[in-house]
């Protein structure tokens, strides 16, 4: 971002290492599955939360509330981020604090409370190493990664910062760096609070409210607390929407500027100077995940034994997360190639640690794909096959579309 300060953020990358094909390969999953997915999937989280609050009138039925507030929250917020960067980034801004001010909030709690015991970290490794443990690892980070996503996501705004040079490597090692003290002291208190067969009996009750961070809560302040972190939970996932909707479009607003997308995605709104259309696009795909996801579950035949189908949009996102691993692999790999290919390029910050920071990415990365090829095989190919899809939608969008006339200067 610092040394390529173009809207886009990996899209641009992968142009600049590997060509106009791998870029959009990127693009097109980003738009079809990840961020749309991630959307969805957040605003499901706020929905249930939102329910659990306001529960649903007695005429409509829990899905179809669920689903309402869910799309409500991405189209609410879609048009916040059309009518102006700086009102987005403005809601982005006191979400996060708020977010920040109640996790400082619960770290800090059961102390005052006294409901905090080292104890309860007993016992602090297991008794005997088996496979079974590298496997439990292993699904366990691909929870965590995705806790993380959205570290890249200020770089996607790289044309609307000013002196990206210096701000866009502030913003992601500082940002990084409370997210990663903040994540790690939250477990660390809750596993001080309850024992671990309590947050294993929290974490598998599936469909219910009753998760780790709800049974916290409920310990330290009952019924009250339960209240509390449904708050908690969303604000959190409204801010997580509000950044998708503020970072992700424009990935497309760059595909479409150089002619591989749809040329309305490249024009700014004369008035709000944002890639409205682009944004609208984002939300409006997701919102219809969304609804096919809740026509799916409404249109089970009644009686049906079956299981509960899964959201289109959670099944989505879990067959494209080998593939989106690869395709951030490949952005992190594009460092070497850029320092080889381009050493002309001004570097007004020098990635820490090269070679050796990337490289460990790298192994990481490698040694989770086959993690994921050993367990999770057909998701994974099912991922792939989503986005070598991408291969004739590129020829067709090259073949089809000249150069859209766009300008990064129109942007707010």
């Amino acid at each position: 971002g610092a040394m390529l300060p173009r809207a886009g953020g990996p899209y641009v990358y992968l142009r600049a290492a590997y060509g106009p094909l791998p870029a959009f390969l990127f693009g097109w999953t980003e738009f079809l599955v990840i961020r749309a997915g991630s959307m969805a999937t957040l605003a499901a989280a706020f929905a249930l939360y939102f329910s659990q609050l306001v529960p649903a009138p007695g005429a409509i039925g829990p899905e179809l509330w669920e689903a309402t507030a869910a799309i409500g929250a991405m189209g609410f917020l879609a048009v916040v981020n059309a009518l102006g960067t700086k009102l987005g980034g403005r809601v982005q801004v006191v979400g996060t604090a708020l977010k920040v001010g109640a996790l400082v909030t619960m770290i800090v709690l059961p102390f005052v409370l006294g409901q905090a015991s080292v104890t309860r970290l007993s016992p602090v490794m297991p008794e005997a190493y088996n496979l079974d443990i590298l496997k439990g690892m292993a699904t366990a980070i691909v929870g965590v990664l995705w806790a993380y996503d959205g570290w890249i996501n200020s770089a996607s705004l790289a044309e609307e910062i000013r002196d990206p040079g210096r701000n866009i490597p502030r913003a992601l090692i500082l940002g990084m760096a409370v997210l990663i003290a903040l994540y790690l002291t939250m477990t660390l208190v809750y596993h001080m609070v309850l024992s671990m067969p309590e947050v294993q009996a929290a974490a598998t009750e599936r469909g219910s409210p009753k998760v780790v961070a709800a049974e916290f809560c409920r310990r330290l302040l009952g019924q009250r607390g339960v209240v509390a972190i449904s708050l908690v939970v969303m604000c959190s996932t409204f801010i997580s929407i509000n950044g998708n909707c503020l970072t992700g479009p424009r990935a497309y607003f760059a595909m479409a500027r150089d002619g591989l997308f749809p040329h309305s995605l490249a024009r700014v709104h004369p008035r709000f100077r944002t890639p409205a259309n682009a944004i609208l696009a984002q939300a409006s795909w997701a919102i219809l995940l969304t609804a096919a996801g809740t026509a799916m579950v409404l249109l089970r035949p009644a009686g049906s034994s079956a299981a509960k189908p899964k959201p289109l949009y959670d099944l989505l996102y879990e067959y494209v997360i080998f593939g989106g691993t690869v395709l951030y692999m490949l952005t992190i790999t594009s460092v070497f190639v850029l320092r080889v290919r381009r050493p002309d390029l001004p570097r007004p910050y020098r990635t820490f640690g090269y070679p050796v920071t990337p490289m460990l990415y790298v192994i990481a990365a490698l040694m989770l794909l086959t993690s994921m090829l050993v367990q999770s095989f057909w998701q994974s190919l099912v991922g792939l096959v989503i986005i070598g899809a991408g291969v004739p939608a590129y020829y067709f969008f090259r073949a089809e579309l000249t150069r859209p006339v766009a300008s990064a200067a129109d942007l707010e």
